[in-house]
């Protein structure tokens, strides 16, 4: 995620605290001159859950403080669930209409950044991996 540089100790801090009370360890790495830290979170499969509810919790932290969702690598797979949350439906709808325009059969790097809305294939996949 990636917070303005005067949010970055109180979101680091309150991320590591979220994952102390859940008994998930959680190894910060930052480029923190630009507001940039990842969580690297082992966990075990029963813990999945855990970790995916104190995930939505750092993206919800995250928005809160003004920063955003995905730093400098770009949305992928890992945070495509969570871009309406930072920039809002009707702005992802929008995206949502141009890749349409731009790419009618959806070939160039499919279910990458956001789920169409007809791909209710890659809708369900996703669903069924959360």
């Amino acid at each position: 995620v990636c917070v303005p540089v005067s949010h970055l100790a109180q979101c680091v801090a309150e991320t590591e605290e979220d994952f102390k009370k859940i008994n998930l360890p959680c190894l910060i790495c930052a480029h923190i001159a630009d507001g940039n830290f990842h969580c690297n979170v082992p966990y075990q499969d029963d813990e999945k859950g855990l970790f995916k509810d104190a995930e939505k919790r750092l993206i919800q932290r995250t928005v809160r403080f003004g920063g955003a969702v995905s730093g400098e690598h770009g949305v992928g797979i890992g945070k495509r669930d969570h871009i309406c949350l930072e920039h809002g439906e009707t702005h992802i709808n929008l995206q949502r209409s141009i890749k349409k325009a731009l790419d009618p059969k959806f070939i160039m790097n499919p279910h990458k950044i956001f789920v169409m809305d007809d791909d209710n294939e890659t809708k369900e996949s996703i669903q069924s991996s959360l």
